[in-house]
């Protein structure tokens, strides 16, 4: 079953939407509904949905600026976008979003359980070419792998291995960056048609997700070694060098969960300029990749996770660095999880997974809690009216200022500037 999110401002569509759907016949779970934008990222961030279908007309945000956030943090997402309005500019602006349809309202049963086949029938192709993929004679090319194993080694023979990059067609010099990646699978779904005796199998198809990716961006080389996957990937630039290979293992590990039907965790080891260092670069990974057995929750591990001073793993200072940025610029209006990952240079996801497993919080969550705080200190002073507070912790909306208040304390912004 794929899971769908359905938002729509007006409750009057989404429980009709509810009902008129066979959602299970259609092959789709419905895991929630929402009724603005920002409830639309929220949910997005905790369920991870397959299919968005969602108003492009809601308050607070735009479903069309919904949508580019979520394309920019999860590209694998499908889009619909369901509207009254047939303004060639919002159809124009779906389709540069990549959107799978663009649905006037009202919309009939039938429209859109034909949608819902339709996507349905794409999602059932991509898995059927994975495992289509991974179920062909593993095939790489025998010098690629060579030279994957002995960059491990520490085998960096001077100008030779660079010639031998270019007899394999990789333009890499000494000003390349490099940084290994170990991937390694982990357990079997129940739903799966994988067994234990399956491993050797699994870790075939792993390597060709990887494989065929990495010749795809162009991004890396890699071997099976010592039961695990290692991709050496490589940049002329270190500038969103690592955020790259981030979000490159994050696409792995998604495709392996929702195509293969098991779970894989990945190591990250640092980024190196020269491929003297990629053997120290793969040992860091290989420790990086460990850490799942402390932390089961997580599937991506960078040198951020490592133990932090007195060896505690908790000491991350990527989520204190996310901390103190958002308690600075809570008063942003435009602050939001993208942003904090911009100025942090790390994947939206992987940050996004960290920070709730160190915090117990989302990012957007813990932004809100930020500027809830602070507002209740604000009214407290009784000087300012609610639309300077909302102004003063970063809500150009009032009107949505007192929604979140309310939706947070329980009680609107007047009634706790009584009750305090």
């Amino acid at each position: 079953m794929y899971k769908l999110i359905f938002a729509d401002d007006e409750k009057l569509v989404v429980n009709r939407i509810r009902q008129i759907v066979d959602w299970e016949s259609s092959g789709f779970t419905l895991v929630g509904c929402c009724f603005n934008g920002y409830e639309v990222l929220e949910m997005v961030e905790k369920e991870l949905p397959d299919v968005v279908i969602l108003d492009i007309n809601m308050p607070f945000i735009s479903g069309l600026d919904a949508a580019r956030q979520i394309k920019h943090s999860y590209p694998f997402i499908r889009i619909v976008f369901l509207t009254a309005y047939a303004e060639f500019e919002y159809a124009k602006q779906a389709v540069e979003l990549n959107a799978i349809k663009y649905i006037l309202k009202p919309v009939s049963k039938d429209d859109l359980e034909a949608v819902l086949d339709r996507i349905r029938a794409s999602l059932d192709k991509e898995r059927s070419k994975v495992h289509e993929t991974a179920n062909l004679a593993r095939f790489h090319q025998q010098n690629r792998e060579m030279l994957a194993n002995d960059l491990l080694d520490g085998v960096t023979d001077g100008d030779a291995v660079y010639k031998r990059f270019q007899a394999n067609g990789l333009g890499l010099n000494g000003s390349t960056f490099f940084e290994a990646a170990v991937f390694r699978v982990n357990d079997i779904r129940c739903e799966s048609s994988w067994t234990g005796e399956d491993c050797k199998a699994m870790l075939y198809a792993l390597d060709n997700i990887i494989t065929e990716l990495a010749q795809e961006k162009d991004i890396g080389l890699s071997c099976i070694r010592n039961e695990q996957v290692v991709l050496i990937a490589y940049s002329p630039s270190e500038n969103g060098f690592e955020e790259q290979i981030q979000q490159f293992a994050e696409s792995v590990l998604h495709l392996a969960s929702t195509q293969l039907k098991f779970s894989a965790t990945c190591g990250l080891g640092g980024v190196y300029r020269g491929c003297g260092k990629i053997s120290d670069s793969y040992s860091e990974a290989v420790v990086t990749s460990k850490l799942s057995m402390r932390k089961s929750d997580g599937q991506l591990f960078t040198m951020h996770d490592l133990p932090g001073p007195g060896g505690d793993i908790s000491k991350h200072t990527a989520v204190w660095n996310a901390v103190k940025y958002i308690e600075s610029s809570y008063n942003n209006a435009d602050l939001s999880a993208d942003s904090v990952c911009e100025h942090l240079h790390l994947s939206p996801s992987y940050l996004r997974a960290l920070f709730k497993r160190e915090t117990g919080s989302t990012i957007i969550g813990y932004i809100t809690k930020v500027r809830m705080e602070r507002a209740k200190v604000l009214l407290k002073g009784g000087k300012l009216a609610n639309s300077q507070i909302a102004d003063e912790v970063g809500y150009a909306n009032p009107h949505y200022f007192s929604y979140c208040f309310k939706r947070y304390f329980g009680i609107s912004p007047n009634d706790m500037r009584v009750k305090i």
